[in-house]
């Protein structure tokens, strides 16, 4: 029997890796290069401004 927790890690694992597929199928249409990055794999990025020490 599986935990509610093993079936979260189960379904983002899927969503991880079937993003990670979709993503490669439109890179090679466009005829661009697969990249993987392990550290952010669906490559995410903030949507906060950096910083400055500007003054």
């Amino acid at each position: 029997m599986l935990t509610n927790i093993s079936y979260i890690f189960l379904i983002s694992m899927l969503l991880i890796l079937g993003g990670w597929a979709f993503k490669a199928l439109i890179s090679i249409a466009q005829g661009r290069p697969v990249e993987f990055n392990l550290k952010n794999p669906l490559n995410l990025k903030a949507r906060w401004p950096k910083e400055t020490n500007e003054k």
